[in-house]
């Protein structure tokens, strides 16, 4: 027996020491996230010997067109990646929503809310009473050490310890809140990562858009993506400063950039920052801001600037980046939202002007009700290893070159700055790959440089500029080489056997005119207007609970537009001030407007704008029928749902030219127009494969049971 049990435990031991090893061995899966890499341009440039790597990936492997979801959008499209379901399943269907009570146009990324903050309105009672019965307690304990009568040291401790009672329930009234704001990703359905997790599988997560808040998951670790707000609780708010008189930027207005008016371009010019708003304190519907001082001196030379903020100095001369800047705004004496930006000095002669980036969560002073990675603490091993770092999740400004605050030099420059850091954290994580079994890794710049670039792309755009043309017309080009450098960084660094996997979530077409849907919604009688004149509006109204539709006759309104390319019917019983009927008609309804839509024609360039016109039933199947939009029109190649119906606005034309940086897109394009691209170094049997097939795919590959019911399927052969 004794023989018998020295056998059984050296088998033991041998095994506990041999099944490390098997783990160790086995493949590991790395999956690269391109926003917006369009199938068309790889191509070429891959036939072109340009992109070298993804061709030898392409020629080794597998490399195929991606078809995106119905709308092709960010957040759409990476989360049926996630998912492997379509969009009208796992809920997020477009940037934006609408609230049926009100008609208000909403955030759809992070559902937003309250809860109660300890006790609520009951804290400063509890605070203080239990404070003055704890200090009552300890004050008689004490006092009786020193042989102090029993009834003399009651009455002393009763009394200090109420008066410090009532002393800490003022206090805890004055600083302490009832409510605190929370946030919810509304995505529904199991990842890939939460099923591989459950299985034993290590999975890591990197800035996959639509993961805020990260939802904590087994054997995982993340950090969150778009969805990821700044200190202001926007997608992200830039500053300038300038001394220029009258400053009008080149833009429409349509993004959040805060312009402050220097009162002087030498000097000592005393200003300000306009922080993050109170949402602790606030009155309803009065938003308090916490603004935080700043000086800037001008050097007499007019050849630097000083910038003293928050308890920090820094010189910089034009053309410089600072270093990252700490922020510390002040809710109160007990309350402070740390945060970090980047200056970037644009000039000092004539005219003073500075650049400020979006004030973000500062990744190593959190508070407390804010997690940007799960665990908690994998922020804190990010920062170790690779310092201070972007975390707000569109992390490219594109706000500040839209409005003319920045030029295409400092624009790229902010895509470089971003893209070296976001590549640094990969490649430290390739080497830590004893620690994960997959990792997924998410870069946004292939598709931030779109946007902003094609019009220097595209000969046939408005806002074409051969000049410009010259200087800055290869950025598009050189954001894919960026790709493909990475891509061959990665292939040459990943451990032997690694199965890579290279995604995109759409492709890409030319921005050249804007279809304004709620326009042409007026001048066929869907939609009647009071007649009031109403201002643009822009993501500032957005944030700041402005008004929307305030023109809108909803008696006499049977369909109205909002978000990027939804329309939805004026539907009795589910809209507050529904007319339609649901039923026969309805459905006449909807029918008569697929079809004017798509015949509809553009007279200034006799093309038809609309290409197709989706029901949520053809789009989605399965949806929820008070959120999903009634209808999704698509544009045809070089048209895009215009910037003001976006958020309910009223153009002046149907159709109008798109003069603003912002000049390429996809997000209501005709999905068949921009399709993304699936390459791997695995042979897959993918002819027109679906970005939803990707995730039972890595499921499968790694021995996972794919789930019955997705609109995904495995591309394994």
């Amino acid at each position: 027996m004794r023989h018998l049990a020295a056998c059984s435990l050296a088998v033991f031991s041998l095994l506990a020491a041999v099944a490390p090893a098997i783990a160790d061995d086995s493949p590991k899966t790395i999956m690269l996230g391109f926003d917006g890499a369009d199938a068309k341009l790889a191509t070429r440039w891959m036939d072109e010997g340009k992109l070298p790597n993804l061709a030898k990936l392409r020629d080794e492997g597998t490399f195929v067109p991606l078809q995106s979801t119905i709308p092709s959008q960010t957040p759409v499209s990476w989360s049926t990646y996630a998912t492997g379901l379509k969009p009208g399943r796992h809920g997020i269907f477009d940037f934006l929503k609408r609230d049926p009570d009100t008609y208000r146009p909403q955030l759809a990324l992070v559902s937003e809310g309250t809860k109660t903050f300890l006790w609520g309105e009951r804290t400063p009672m509890v605070v203080g009473v239990g404070l003055a019965l704890a200090l009552a307690l300890v004050l008689i304990l004490l006092l009786k050490l020193f042989r102090l009568k029993t009834r003399t040291a009651a009455i002393i401790g009763v009394l200090l310890g109420t008066a410090a009672g009532v002393a800490s329930g003022v206090a805890a009234s004055r600083l302490l809140p009832t409510e605190i704001p929370t946030a919810t990703n509304p995505r529904q359905g199991d990842t890939f990562w939460q099923l591989m997790g459950r299985e034993g599988k290590r999975v890591r997560v990197i800035r996959l858009p639509q993961n805020f808040p990260p939802e904590a998951f087994e054997n995982g670790e993340m950090l969150s993506g778009l969805g990821t707000p700044d200190l202001s609780f926007r997608i992200g708010k830039p500053f300038y400063f300038t001394s220029e008189l009258f400053f009008n930027g080149r833009g429409g207005g349509d993004f959040s950039v805060e312009v402050v008016e220097l009162v002087d371009n030498r000097g000592t010019i005393e200003t300000e920052i306009k922080g993050p708003p109170d949402r602790l304190f606030s009155e309803p519907g009065k938003l308090r801001y916490i603004n935080l001082p700043m000086t800037l001196d001008v050097a007499d030379d007019r050849q630097s600037l000083d910038i003293k903020v928050s308890d920090q100095e820094l010189t910089m001369q034009p053309g410089e980046w600072s270093d990252w800047v700490r922020f510390t705004f002040p809710i109160n004496a007990a309350i402070k939202l740390n945060g970090i930006g980047r200056f970037r000095l644009l000039s000092v002669e004539p005219e003073v002007r500075l650049y400020l980036s979006p004030i973000q969560f500062d990744p190593e002073r959190l508070p407390p009700i804010v997690d940007i990675t799960t665990p908690r603490e994998f922020v804190d091993d990010l920062t170790d290893d690779f310092g201070l770092f972007k975390t707000i999740g569109w992390a490219i400004d594109t706000w500040s070159f839209d409005e003319g605050t920045i030029e295409e030099d400092v624009f790229l420059e902010d895509v470089h700055n971003t893209v070296s850091k976001f590549e640094e954290m990969l490649y430290g994580t390739l080497e830590q790959s004893d620690e994960w079994d997959v990792l997924v890794h998410y870069f946004e710049f292939t598709d931030r440089v779109q946007h902003m670039m094609w019009r220097l792309f595209d000969e046939g755009h408005p806002g074409y500029d051969a000049e410009q043309a010259a200087l800055y017309g290869g950025s598009i080009l050189e954001s894919y080489q960026t790709m493909d450098r990475i891509v061959g960084e990665v292939m040459k660094r990943m451990p032997e056997g690694t199965r890579l996997f290279v995604s995109s979530d759409h492709g890409f077409a030319s921005f050249r005119w804007g279809m304004n849907y709620n326009t042409w919604l007026v001048k066929n009688g869907y939609m009647t207007l009071n007649g009031e004149d109403v201002e643009r509006k822009n993501l500032e109204d957005l944030f700041d609970q402005g008004d929307f539709f305030v023109n809108v006759d909803w008696t006499r309104t049977r369909a109205y537009a909002l978000g990027l390319g939804n329309i939805y019917i004026n539907l009795e019983g589910r809209e507050k001030q529904g007319i339609v009927k649901p039923g026969e008609e309805y459905e006449a309804l909807r029918a008569a407007l697929q079809e004017q839509l798509v015949a509809y024609v553009d007279e200034n360039t006799g093309l038809h704008p609309v290409a197709h016109v989706f029901t949520r039933e053809e789009a989605h199947g399965v949806f929820d029928p008070l959120i999903i939009p009634d209808l999704i029109p698509s544009n045809s190649d070089g048209y895009r749902v215009g910037w003001q119906d976006t958020l309910g606005g009223i153009g002046k034309t149907v159709v109008e030219p798109n003069t603003q940086y912002w000049s390429g897109d996809h997000c209501s394009v005709y999905p068949p127009l921009v399709d993304g691209v699936l390459f791997s170094n695995v042979k897959l049997d993918a002819e027109r494969p679906y970005i939803g097939d990707i995730m039972p795919t890595v499921l499968e590959l790694n021995g996972v049971a794919v789930p019955e019911g997705l609109d995904g399927k495995s591309l394994m052969p």
